[in-house]
């Protein structure tokens, strides 16, 4: 006979249980990529998209775990001189920018938190949730249509006297998020 530990056997019947089109398992295919612009580096993994998991997230859905939790996108590294996003300073250091899903029915948000990022990228099916730390920024995730769609999450960054624009890409979705001097 052979014996389950407790925590086995309950992963093992959630991810029997999980919905069409949400992942069961980590892919292991993933990168981890970075970009740079003055005085801002953006790291993240290339996660596939998938666009039940995230429909899932926009909704709230109460029988996906994985969309009832926060996700970690990228890790923002503030480098030599404060930032400000929506009008709240950001001092330098390690941030998580984190989506977080539509519980309330208010939508999605999106969170700079800054945090200790050494262990943000565990080995799970959807992004990791974000560790604990203290929040700078919290504010609504507007998305913009992207086409074509993006097989992978992709951060872009770019810079123009001072200000930096990430562009968070993720199947057909964009999230534009600005942080000026």
């Amino acid at each position: 006979m052979t014996s389950v530990s407790l925590p086995v056997l309950v992963a093992l019947l959630a991810a029997a249980q999980a919905p069409a089109g949400i992942p069961k398992r980590a892919a292991k295919d993933l990168f981890m990529h970075s970009a740079r612009v003055p005085n801002v580096e953006v790291r993240f993994v290339d996660y596939h998209w998938h666009p039940a998991l995230f429909e899932a997230m926009q909704k709230g859905s109460p029988d996906v775990p994985e969309a009832r939790r926060d996700w970690v996108v990228a890790r923002v590294i503030i480098e030599q001189r404060p930032m400000t996003l929506e009008g709240k300073r950001l001092p330098v250091g390690n941030y998580a920018l984190t989506l977080w899903p539509n519980l309330d029915g208010k939508g999605m948000a999106y969170e700079l938190r800054q945090v200790d990022m050494r262990e943000v990228y565990p080995d799970l099916n959807a992004m990791a949730p974000c560790p604990r730390g203290e929040t700078q920024y919290k504010g609504p995730a507007v998305f913009a249509p992207s086409s074509p769609p993006s097989e992978r999450l992709r951060v872009t960054t770019t810079e123009a006297q001072g200000a930096v624009q990430l562009t968070i890409s993720y199947g057909d979705k964009q999230l534009p998020v600005k942080l000026t001097p």
